[in-house]
C-alpha cells in the first residue's frame, strides 16, 4: 500500500533523485498525466511522489484561514489516495504531499529533487481560453528537471489523430515543407527517410525538434534515452524558415546546394553522436524548409512524445522558454517533454 504523507513541506533534502514528480488535482486532465506518468515510472523503475497543492483562503481572519487549510487539506488527502491507489495496482512505490502554497512555485521547487515532472496542459479552474494552463507552463519554462506537459485529450495507446479531428483542424496552417534530400555520396542510403506523400506521419516514434545546438542539446538525448528504453525509433526533426540567414540560397542551384550540405553535416554529426551512444536505436533525421513550430506541432498528431528544449538556437538570454517550444506547447497534440538546458542526461 503505497504511504500517504500530508505536509506542509517536504522533508527530503536537495539533489535529483530517481522519482517522477506528478502534479495531481483530481481533474480529468491531471488524470490522464497520472496515466502517462505511471506508465513512465514503471517503465524506469522509478519511484512516484504525488503533489496536490492547496491555496489559503484569502481572507484576514486567522481562525477561517486555519479551518479552510483544514477542510482543504483532507479534500487533498481524499484526492491524492485515489492516485496513490492506482500506482499500487500497478505495483510502484508512491507518495503523497498535500501542500499550501501557489502551484506552479510548488511544482517548480520540488522539481529541484525530482528526476521527471508530470503535470497536465491545464487543471482546475483553468481559462477556457487559455490553452496552457499556467502552471504546466510554469514547470516547464522554470523547472529545473525535465517536465512532461500532457494534453486533455491524449488517452494512453492512441495517437492526437486518432482523437479528434476537430483538435487537429485548430492547428496553424499547414506547411509546405521543403524536405532536404540527402546529397548524392554524401550519407548512407536511407539515413534520411523520405515523406513523398507530406502525411508527416511519425507514429510510434519519440520526435525531438533539433537546432543548430545538435547533439549538445539535452533535449537529444533525453529523447535517444526514452526512445531506447521504449524500443521505438528516434526522428531527429529540424526546419528553418525561407527566409532563415538570407533567401539567396533558394534563389540559386549553388546557394541551395551549399544549404543542403550545411543542413547534412550539422545533423549527421549529431545522428552520429546518438548511434554511438545507442547503437541499437533505429534513429534519423528529417529537415523541413517551413516555420519550425508549424512543423512540430503537426508531427504531435502521430509522434508518441514530442521532444523539445527550453530555449532553441538565436533565442533571447531572458526568454527561459522559446517562441518554438511555446508554440509547440500550446497547440501540441501528444505527450510533450521540455528538457532545461543545463540538465544532464
Amino acid at each position: 500500500m503505497p504511504h500517504l504523507l500530508s505536509v506542509a513541506g517536504f522533508p527530503y533534502g536537495g539533489g535529483m533523485e530517481e522519482v517522477v514528480l506528478v502534479g495531481f488535482d483530481g481533474s480529468e486532465t491531471s488524470g490522464r498525466a497520472l496515466d502517462w506518468a505511471l506508465s513512465e515510472a514503471r517503465s524506469r523503475g522509478w519511484r512516484v511522489r504525488l503533489v496536490t497543492v492547496i491555496s489559503a483562503a484569502g481572507v484576514d481572519d486567522p481562525q477561517v484561514d486555519h479551518q479552510y487549510l483544514a477542510s482543504a487539506r483532507r479534500g487533498g488527502e481524499g484526492v491524492l489516495q485515489t492516485a496513490l491507489d492506482r500506482a499500487g495496482a500497478m505495483g510502484l512505490q508512491a507518495e503523497g504531499h498535500v501542500v499550501s502554497g501557489d502551484p506552479s512555485e510548488v511544482l517548480v521547487d520540488e522539481s529541484a529533487s525530482a528526476g521527471l515532472a508530470v503535470v497536465g496542459k491545464r487543471g482546475r479552474g483553468g481559462f477556457a481560453g487559455r490553452l496552457l494552463g499556467s502552471v504546466s507552463s510554469g514547470l516547464a519554462a522554470h523547472g529545473e528537471c525535465p517536465t512532461v506537459v500532457v494534453p486533455e485529450r491524449w488517452t494512453p495507446g492512441t495517437t492526437a489523430a486518432e482523437i479528434s479531428d476537430e483538435a487537429a483542424a485548430a492547428l496553424p496552417g499547414g506547411p509546405v515543407p521543403w524536405l532536404v534530400p540527402s546529397p548524392q555520396g554524401g550519407t548512407d542510403q536511407g539515413l534520411h527517410p523520405p515523406d513523398p506523400n507530406e502525411k508527416f506521419s511519425y507514429a510510434g516514434q519519440v520526435v525531438v525538434g533539433v537546432d543548430a545546438a545538435g547533439s549538445s542539446n539535452p533535449a537529444v538525448w533525453a529523447a535517444a534515452e526514452t526512445a531506447s528504453r521504449h524500443a521505438i525509433p528516434l526522428r531527429m526533426l529540424s526546419a528553418r524558415a525561407p527566409f532563415y540567414r538570407d533567401s539567396l540560397w533558394l534563389d540559386n542551384v549553388a546557394g541551395a546546394q551549399r544549404f543542403r550540405e550545411e543542413v547534412t553535416a550539422e545533423l549527421d554529426a549529431a545522428l552520429g553522436e546518438v548511434r554511438g551512444r545507442y547503437p541499437e536505436l533505429d534513429a534519423s533525421w528529417n529537415f523541413y524548409v517551413t516555420k519550425p513550430a508549424e512543423v512540430l506541432i503537426h508531427a504531435t498528431r502521430t509522434a508518441e512524445l514530442m521532444v523539445l528544449g527550453t530555449r532553441g538556437h538565436g533565442g533571447f538570454p531572458g526568454l527561459l522558454l522559446g517562441s518554438v517550444s511555446q508554440a509547440v506547447l500550446h497547440h501540441g497534440l501528444c505527450p510533450m517533454m521540455v528538457v532545461p538546458r543545463g540538465v544532464q542526461v
